[in-house]
Order: structure tokens, then C-alpha cells, then sequence
């Protein structure tokens, strides 16, 4: 038995059960950590096409414990915490078959424990395991149907200072998004910080981020603030549509640590952990320090405007 079957099979499944998940869920979620982990793995050895996919993790991966590379906590936060797992801590434990949501403590343990077995592997040799894996490649068919954030991501992850410019995507039309009509009248206010608890799994988009973005689509000149990609959602598949949909109608896309726009990132060099309180996050938001031009001016603003 390979090491991401073992994990699955001997570690996470009975830990889950023993938390008391339903076996459809258990399903669902050992399913689709199976996924990202293969399709994650396929490409180890192509350090740009990793380090893409690992840079939605790190602003959680850089904090996780125990210590280790942070590679392998980022693999951690990618392809085992970003999943169904989020259902357990959400109000939506229920759907689990769970009495009452995991605390903080549970989820630890879940993600401890695969940061201890993986720090034991070696990611060459899954790598080469993966390859012969006749799963969906995730992550490719993520990059391919959204090639301006991947792009965004792609430099982003690769960039050593504060800012980098790369050759803008071309696209022949703005991404859709189902459910956001760029011709609807625009109903919520751009520049205005909403605070919102959600599912933060769940692949539909939330109304009052659906309304932001149409206003943000009819308006043309807004952006979309978050505290970290978490914060938008643990759904990668969700998270690339939401980007492609900003940076292919130049909107950008402004977190505490990142800032993103077709041809043009920022990054802040020591990150700040996501914050997990409304007060947490205004202060995340407003904590411009030592960010570059355009960070540091969005983040500046809309921190004035929501005071």
C-alpha cells in the first residue's frame, strides 16, 4: 500500500469516524483529499507548477505546527485542511451526521498528525507513485480553464521581493460565473467590508459575495478585499473561478498578504496569520506596514472607508 493510501485508510478514517462523521461523508471527504493529493503529487518534481498550488496554503502553513518543512505543512493545508474537513468546524456539521461542530483542538489533531506522517515520506518517490495514478489531474485541469489566475499565482509564487510584473493574459471574454450577470443591477456597495460566516466548502458562492461581485462587474473600478484565501473559501475549485472572474475584468484581488492583478502582484514579505474574528480582520486590513505602492493604497483606503 502506497503512503497516501495508508494515511487515508489507517490515520484520517478512523480518526473522522471516531469523531462520528456519517460513511457518506467519510466517502466524500477521503475521496476528495485522495484527489488533491495525487494530482498535487503528479507534479512534486516541477517545482513552478508546486509551488503554485502551495501558495494557497501558506498563509495558514507558515503557522501550522509542529514544525517542519513548510512544504509539507502546505501540503497539509492544500490538500487535506482545504476539503469536506471544513464542514466539521462550519455550521454545517450536521450534514456530517455530527451533534454539534469540531473545536479548534479536533481539527489540530487532524492536521498535526498528517504533518508528523508526511514529514516521514518522501515526496520523490509519491511523486513518481502518483504519476502511474489514473485519478483526475485537479490542479491541471484548475491552471487550463483558468489561465490568467493561474498566471497571477504562478508569478506570485515565484517572484523574491515585494512586486512583479509578468506579459498580461490575453482572453477573448471575461470569465462567467454562474449566478453573477454582469448586465444586473448592482446591489451591494463596492468598497464596503462585509463580514460573513459560511460553509467555507461549500462550491456555491454566497449571496452577499455574489451581489458584491456583480457591483464589483458593474462598477468596473472595485476590488475584492478578503484577509486571506481561506476567508473567500476552501474550495480551490471555487477560489480560481472567483479570481479568474476579478482578473479577467481587471478588478484585483487585495488580501492582508497578497495583492493580485493580470501582469502585476504584491506581496507582503513576513506574512500575517489569517485572523478568525471580525476585529481580527479589520486589523490584518489595517496593519499597512511595509507593503508596496498598491497594497499598501487599497488596503489604506478601504480600511478609512469601513473605520
Amino acid at each position: 500500500m502506497d503512503a497516501v493510501s495508508h494515511y487515508l485508510n489507517h490515520i484520517l478514517t478512523p480518526r473522522l469516524r471516531g469523531y462520528g462523521v456519517t460513511e457518506q461523508f467519510l466517502l466524500y471527504t477521503v475521496s476528495t483529499i485522495h484527489t488533491q493529493m495525487t494530482s498535487l503529487l503528479r507534479h512534486w518534481n516541477d517545482r513552478e507548477f508546486r509551488n503554485t498550488v502551495l501558495l494557497l496554503g501558506m498563509e495558514e502553513g507558515s503557522f501550522y505546527e509542529p514544525p517542519a518543512k513548510i512544504e509539507v505543512r502546505c501540503f497539509v493545508v492544500v490538500t487535506i485542511r482545504n476539503s469536506p474537513i471544513e464542514m466539521l468546524q462550519s455550521n454545517s456539521y450536521a450534514e456530517a451526521g455530527l451533534s454539534q461542530g469540531l473545536g479548534k483542538k479536533e481539527v489540530k489533531e487532524i492536521t498535526s498528525e498528517a504533518i508528523r506522517y508526511f514529514s516521514k515520506q518522501d515526496f520523490a518517490e509519491l511523486c513518481g507513485q502518483a504519476k502511474f495514478r489514473t485519478e483526475r489531474d485537479l490542479y491541471l485541469e484548475l491552471a487550463e480553464k483558468h489561465p490568467v489566475a493561474w498566471a497571477s499565482l504562478q508569478c506570485l509564487a515565484g517572484m523574491r521581493g515585494k512586486t512583479a510584473d509578468y506579459p498580461p493574459v490575453q482572453v477573448k471574454a471575461p470569465y462567467h460565473l454562474d449566478g453573477i450577470d454582469d448586465c444586473v443591477e448592482e446591489t451591494a456597495e463596492p468598497g464596503k467590508l462585509v463580514v460573513g460566516v459560511y460553509d467555507g466548502y461549500s462550491p456555491e458562492i454566497e449571496p452577499p459575495l455574489v451581489e458584491y461581485l456583480k457591483a464589483l462587474s458593474a462598477d468596473s473600478i472595485g476590488v475584492l478585499i478578503v484577509d486571506s484565501f481561506k476567508s473567500v473559501t476552501r474550495n480551490v475549485t471555487k477560489l480560481m473561478g472567483i479570481l479568474e472572474f476579478l482578473l479577467t475584468r481587471n478588478l484585483p484581488f487585495v488580501s492582508t498578504n497578497y495583492y493580485l492583478e493580470n501582469g502585476h502582484v504584491e506581496r507582503r514579505m513576513k506574512l500575517l496569520r489569517a485572523g478568525h474574528s471580525p476585529d481580527e480582520i479589520k486589523r490584518n486590513i489595517a496593519n499597512t506596514a511595509n507593503l508596496a505602492y498598491r497594497h499598501k493604497l487599497i488596503l489604506n483606503r478601504y480600511a478609512l472607508k469601513n473605520e
